[in-house]
Parts: structure tokens; C-alpha cells; sequence
């Protein structure tokens, strides 16, 4: 327990003293996680794709890190000129802004940015964007609403990245899974047919005995 509130007090301390770095190195690294999970739990690749691992890290390092490190700033510079903090008010518009505004930059940054590193073109990531930009926005405006308001309620702004990139290792697995596929929403539907096949043969089965 000692060593735990040590390294959480030396990492506030870094992060104090080089907010945009820190920010940008832990945030690196959560997404370097979440897409080694995309790859192993999920697409079950026996080998990691390392370009694809280093493409995903250094995104994460060089743009989430230090956007997520601004906006979560001016947004909270943002709300309270127009609302009491920590208020209903105040802790809802942030929410609202962020996925009104940061959520929809940010999936198409990342698809775009990625699907270039990956050798695509313009046609590329046109067509990337056209086939799962929406189905992927439409996934995040679901998720996140609700850990933000808690995320921008409890936890200190500082903090309120570190959090966002702590759940972010399920959501960067999502959105590593989502870019590798030609079709997620088609592969999702095809992964979920066994299991409900599968439901459907067992309750017949029950049925019938």
C-alpha cells in the first residue's frame, strides 16, 4: 500500500511539473494496451502486429496526449464562465461539448491518421470513413456520456484524462478492432450469429425434452 501512494505521488509530481508530457507518455501507453487486447482477446492473432501496435502508441503519444491535455483544460475553463461548478449544469455542458465537439474530431483523426500510416490514400480513407466513421460515433456517443458526467462530477481536472484513458484501454481495444476490420458493424454481427445460434439450439432442445 506504501509503494502504491509512493508512485502515486511521484507521478503527480511529474505530472505537475510536465503536464503535456506525462499526459502524452500515460496515454501512449493505456492505448499500446488496448490495442495488444484488440489484437490478442479479440481478432485471437497469434503473432502482434507491430507496425500496427507502434502506429496506435505513437497516435495516443503525439495527438490524443496532448489534444485530451488542452481541451480537457479549456473546456473546464469553457464552463465555468457560463455555469456554477461542479453544478448539474456545469458538470452536463461539459459532457454535451465533449461529445458534441472532441468525440467526432476524435474518431475521424483516428481513422484518417491511421489508415494513412497504413499506406492508404485519400480513396482510402475516404472510404474508410464513409463505410464505419458513423457506426463508429455512434458507438462512442453511447459509451461515453455516462463516464464523463461521472468523470467531470468526481474526479479533480487533472486527473480527468488519466481516467478517460484508463477506460479508453476497452474503448482504444474497440477502435483498434473497428479500424482493422473492412466492415466492424458486418464482423461484430457475424461474431454474435454462434452465440445466437448456438441460444436458439438449446432452448429448442429444452423445448422438445
Amino acid at each position: 500500500m506504501k509503494s502504491l501512494r509512493a508512485f502515486w505521488a511521484s507521478y503527480e509530481s511529474i505530472l505537475h511539473a510536465h503536464p503535456v508530457r506525462t499526459q502524452a507518455v500515460t496515454t501512449g501507453i493505456l492505448w499500446t494496451i488496448g490495442d495488444t487486447l484488440a489484437q490478442k482477446a479479440v481478432e485471437k492473432k497469434p503473432v502482434l502486429d507491430r507496425k500496427r501496435l507502434l502506429a496506435t502508441g505513437a497516435y495516443a503519444t503525439a495527438v490524443v496526449g496532448p489534444v485530451g491535455n488542452w481541451w480537457y483544460g479549456w473546456l473546464d475553463m469553457f464552463a465555468r464562465r457560463h455555469f456554477v461548478p461542479k453544478t448539474l449544469k456545469f458538470v452536463a455542458a461539459k459532457v454535451v461539448i465533449d461529445e458534441v465537439v472532441f468525440t467526432p474530431f476524435h474518431v475521424g483523426i483516428f481513422f484518417a491518421l491511421l489508415t494513412a500510416v497504413d499506406g492508404g490514400g485519400f480513396a482510402e480513407i475516404k472510404a474508410k470513413l464513409k463505410q464505419d466513421y458513423l457506426s463508429t460515433l455512434a458507438t462512442e456517443l453511447i459509451v461515453w456520456p455516462g463516464f464523463q458526467f461521472l468523470n467531470f462530477w468526481k474526479v479533480p481536472l487533472q486527473h480527468q484524462l488519466l481516467a478517460a484513458n484508463g477506460a479508453t484501454i476497452l474503448d482504444s481495444t474497440f477502435l483498434s478492432w473497428a479500424r482493422s476490420q473492412d466492415d466492424w458493424l458486418a464482423s461484430a454481427t457475424a461474431l454474435l450469429r454462434p452465440a445466437t445460434a448456438d441460444a436458439q439450439v438449446t432452448a429448442e432442445s429444452g423445448q422438445q425434452n
